[in-house]
């Protein structure tokens, strides 16, 4: 494969390899944000069914007690949280729905009912929880939800107002001195008092533990990253077989481009550029240039056709072809002439490897032609030589061969 289609394909690779990693770092953060807001929606639906109870119990509840009481059916002091008090039935249902869910290995949820002046000590709103509560009354925030580690886990916190104060709660919650005289006795006349209506007096939160969500998650997205990497490895293999055929066609069309189309040897553009690459290399190697030439070849043309010329060459190159050295490139560089170029040779080696040559056509007998010959000029690269020179040297040489009768060789 070519140097550029190894690039591009090493290219390639580092990019899919980067879009790999950006996908999943997205999906991630995807499916990580999917299972936070998917437990947000479950919590905000506890919450949304505590407010429902609480409505229940105001609006419902309260009520019928009340009306017990007109009727002289109830003490009028008659107090007791585990109908009357919301904040009582909430938390022991609550209670019982982590008892539930430990007996099926599963860790408990945190519930508060979080208030500036509760009843319950364990309700006392912190600072933070009291700027919370102060926005909810003052409707810049209608919930509240925020993701934390603790101990090394995760866990989310969600929570929403409770409904806020109407005249029922009042009797509970305003002047101490309208509260039933049982309730005053359970919890003293100054927590959970001097409400006003329309206030939100305390807001609920539940802390849910993700490990199991968040398991769930990593699952998925371990499937996702090998199906994805899967993909990947496919989409790769496609392309490189896709430039891999393709490279073979270049292959294919560049040997084309650099054959003589009828001797099916190296041409003229081979030559001149692995001339200039010649004289540009930067070492000590000593390298021969040898061109050859038909003699008398005209005459075979015209005697012959130039279709009998045609065959005359492509025979003549399948012979020197048979007989080149593995350092030999062999060039036609003009009509019936030919070059060729060896590196690491001595002249007494070239001189051989010339006349071993000259010997093979002579005694080739061409189709209805008989025998031809050849003459051969040979020079070997010296310091500071230039593509000119060094070609100029070769060519003069084979000029002296011809001069001197043709069918043979002269080194300069």
């Amino acid at each position: 494969m070519s140097k550029i289609n190894k690039s591009i394909l090493v290219k390639i690779f580092f990019l899919l390899l980067g879009i790999y990693v950006i996908i999943l770092i997205i999906t991630h953060s995807t499916f990580r944000s999917y299972a936070i807001e998917e437990n947000e929606a479950k919590l905000q639906d506890l919450l949304m069914h505590n407010k429902a109870l609480h409505t229940y119990v105001e609006g419902k509840l309260k009520p019928v007690f009340y009306k017990l009481k007109e009727q002289k059916q109830l003490q009028k002091d008659f107090f007791d949280p585990t109908v009357l008090s919301f904040t009582f039935m909430s938390r022991n249902i609550m209670y019982e729905y982590n008892k539930q869910r430990v007996s099926n290995n599963i860790e408990e949820i945190q519930y508060k009912l979080t208030s500036n002046n509760p009843r319950n000590p364990l309700n006392q709103a912190t600072e933070q929880e009291r700027e919370i509560l102060k926005k909810f009354n003052n409707g810049t925030l209608k919930k509240y939800h925020k993701h934390f580690k603790k101990n090394k886990k995760d866990y989310i916190l969600y929570a929403m107002p409770v409904t806020k104060n109407v005249l029922s709660c009042m009797r509970c919650h305003g002047d101490p001195k309208d509260a039933p005289k049982s309730l005053l006795d359970s919890y003293g006349d100054s927590a959970g008092f001097y409400e006003n209506i329309g206030d939100i007096r305390a807001f609920i939160s539940v802390t849910m533990p993700l490990d199991v969500e968040l398991k769930k998650m990593y699952a998925l997205f371990k499937i996702f990253t090998i199906l994805l990497f899967i993909v990947f490895i496919i989409v790769y293999i496609l392309i490189y077989y896709f430039i891999k055929k393709l490279d073979n066609k270049d292959k294919i069309l560049i040997a084309k481009a650099n054959k003589d189309a009828l001797t099916k040897i190296l041409n003229r553009h081979v030559f001149n550029k692995d001339m200039e690459d010649l004289i540009d290399a930067t070492n000590d190697l000593k390298n021969s240039l040898m061109i050859i030439d038909i003699d008398h070849f005209k005459e075979v043309n015209d005697k012959y056709g130039h279709s009998m010329g045609d065959m005359v060459l492509v025979e003549l190159c399948n012979r020197i072809s048979q007989n080149i050295r593995k350092n030999d490139k062999f060039y036609r560089i003009g009509g019936e002439e030919f070059a060729i170029l060896s590196s690491q040779t001595k002249q007494e080696d070239e001189m051989k490897f010339a006349s071993r040559i000259k010997n093979s056509i002579t005694e080739t007998l061409f189709m209805n032609i008989g025998k031809i010959t050849i003459s051969i000029g040979i020079t070997q690269q010296q310091d500071h030589d230039t593509y000119k020179t060094l070609f100029e040297r070769a060519d003069k040489a084979l000029y002296m061969a011809k001069d001197s009768g043709r069918d043979t060789i002269i080194v300069l």
